[in-house]
């Protein structure tokens, strides 16, 4: 960075089952590019990145996902090993990576993420090759899966080895840290928590109608959430029911839902790129709770209505702890018979908006505090402390 460039940042993020790491990212970025050029290197579902901007440069690795039922990681190209997949990303990084960068941003790792741990650790010392003072940020979700004190214990001594702040996207008054991850203490002069990473609204909103959306986000689950929707759907003839596919729904599922469709109120339609504008047209939204989803949902005002996906804790809990303040409303598996669902759709329409308020703009602080700290890096001065 000098005075006549600005900074560059390199960012990496590696999605495993949805594209929400991804969706999180580019806010972030977006706030980045407002001072610095950007560098992403992104691993998951061939997504098309739509962010069109000089200071941005991006490359798409070759997939490596996870199975969920096993654990396992799998390639869905089968002319490749994941072994030969390692190999193949190893030389598309080196050969995207320009010289010299001014800061890292790593999506969710140590805290997830290590069994892409070779492969990153591999990247921070190309980074610092070229650049031994680089700090690396991490940016994490404010709910973790609980792991074994073992494993906590290894993530302390990687974020003590090679992070510089642990930025975490939500509001200590909402969750806490150290709810799901009991060594926070350790790291506590690296944490920064942001806010979540909603706008807060203008006074100028569309006028709500009445329409139901019912998105299954960026994932392949929650099927069941949208089926019990559509039969729900006749008996409440007078909204319209927007049923939003997930990003990753297959042509033969998307068949499968049209063919349950008995009303005239129920229109399916893939994955909404213009969810926010759609959210504030309606009266209700009923989703599987995503991180992103919820707050899109809170920063709008939208009654919303959240099935937890079974097995999901980390979902779970936020859903919880936001109903706990009102500003979402909690769906269990008996809620999706039709009978249930329709009294939890009606009693949720009715409700106020809290008054609480929860901390919003997390991707602009984030960008503002990463600023400050290339700033004082410049002048010799350590920021650390003062996050």
């Amino acid at each position: 960075m000098t005075n006549n460039h600005p900074a560059r940042i390199l960012y990496y993020c590696q999605s495993l089952a949805g594209i929400g790491h991804l969706t999180a990212s580019l806010h972030v970025i977006r706030e980045l590019l407002q001072h610095s050029d950007v560098d992403l290197i992104y691993g998951g579902h061939r997504i098309d990145i739509n962010l069109e901007h000089h200071g941005f440069r991006h490359i798409s690795l070759p997939t490596i996902l996870i199975n969920e039922a096993t654990g396992c990681l799998y390639t869905p190209n089968q002319q490749y090993s994941v072994d030969q997949l390692w190999l193949l990303r190893a030389q598309q990084i080196t050969a995207f990576l320009f010289h010299h960068y001014d800061a890292a941003v790593v999506e969710f790792f140590p805290f997830g993420r290590r069994k892409f741990k070779k492969e990153i650790l591999s990247l921070f010392r190309q980074l610092r090759d070229h650049n031994p003072r680089i700090p690396v940020f991490t940016f994490v979700r404010e709910v973790l899966v609980p792991e074994p004190m073992e494993v906590e214990q290894r993530i302390v001594q990687l974020i003590n080895d090679h992070i510089h702040t642990v930025f975490i996207r939500g509001d200590s008054n909402v969750i806490r840290f150290e709810e799901t991850f009991s060594l926070t203490g350790q790291i506590a002069d690296k944490i920064c928590y942001l806010g979540y990473l909603g706008s807060r609204l203008s006074e100028l909103r569309p006028a709500r109608t009445k329409q139901i959306l019912v998105s299954q986000g960026g994932g392949s689950r929650g099927r069941e959430l949208l089926e019990s929707a559509i039969r729900t759907a006749p008996v409440l003839p007078h909204y319209q029911f927007v049923i939003a596919t997930g990003a990753q729904t297959t042509v033969q599922d998307f068949a499968h839902l049209a063919d349950l469709v008995s009303s005239d109120n129920v229109k399916i339609v893939p994955f909404l790129k213009n969810f926010r504008s759609q959210l504030l047209e309606s009266a209700l939204s009923i989703s599987l709770g995503g991180d992103n989803t919820l707050i899109d949902v809170i920063s709008t005002h939208t009654p919303g209505l959240a099935f937890p996906y079974p097995g999901d804790s980390e979902q779970a809990m936020r859903i919880n702890k936001l109903a706990q303040k009102g500003f979402i409303h909690s769906l269990c598996a008996d809620d999706l018979v039709p009978g249930r669902l329709h009294e939890k759709i009606v009693h949720a329409i009715g409700l106020p908006c809290p008054e609480v308020e929860i901390a919003m703009g997390g991707a602009v602080k984030m960008s503002e505090q990463i600023k400050a700290v290339l700033a004082n890096i410049a002048t010799g001065v350590d920021s650390t402390a003062e996050l």
